[in-house]
């Protein structure tokens, strides 16, 4: 998993602490989660590099994130994953789907659930390693409403072979 702090999140950097903080966690296994106190346009990046990874093996990428009691504007965003060097990032922003970051029962999709760790996950897709692949594989969670998002708790991103 790619800890929080191994994400590029837009409005995290530097000391802005009106946007995101970054916390200890009793429930993490990293030394500090990153916390979305407010921001209007949402971006959460991960890369992993493919040499990190088993050659001729799916994988499936998941966010994993707990919502605060007091979250809000937090329903859907885009997920999208793409190879870096093959892909430009408007023509993966084409394809982004809709991802679901509340446990909901009557919706179809990528849809938020429950962990056994107490955190919760949405996948935000697949992709597939073949034998000399080289280079970084991205993932993407966006939302660049006007409308207001905060009390998303960030983890990290998981990387799972999918057999």
């Amino acid at each position: 998993m790619l800890g929080a702090r191994e994400l590029e999140i837009s409005w995290a950097a530097g000391d802005t602490s009106e946007y995101w903080t970054w916390t200890p966690h009793a429930d993490s296994r990293f030394p500090e989660v990153a916390q979305l106190e407010f921001v209007w346009w949402l971006d959460i990046r991960g890369k992993i590099n493919t040499r990190l990874l088993s050659p001729k093996t799916s994988y499936a990428a998941f966010l994993v994130f707990k919502l605060a009691e007091w979250s809000q504007g937090l329903h859907v965003a885009n997920a999208m994953i793409r190879f870096i060097d093959d892909e430009s990032n408007k023509v993966a922003e084409e394809r982004a789907h809709v991802v679901h970051l509340q446990i909901v029962d009557h919706i179809k999709g990528k849809i938020a659930v429950n962990r056994a760790d107490g955190w919760m996950e949405v996948e935000m897709g697949n992709f597939y390693c073949d034998e000399g692949d080289e280079g970084e594989v991205e993932v993407r969670l966006f939302e660049i409403s006007e409308w207001d998002k905060e009390g998303l708790i960030v983890e990290g991103l998981e990387f799972r072979p999918l057999y």
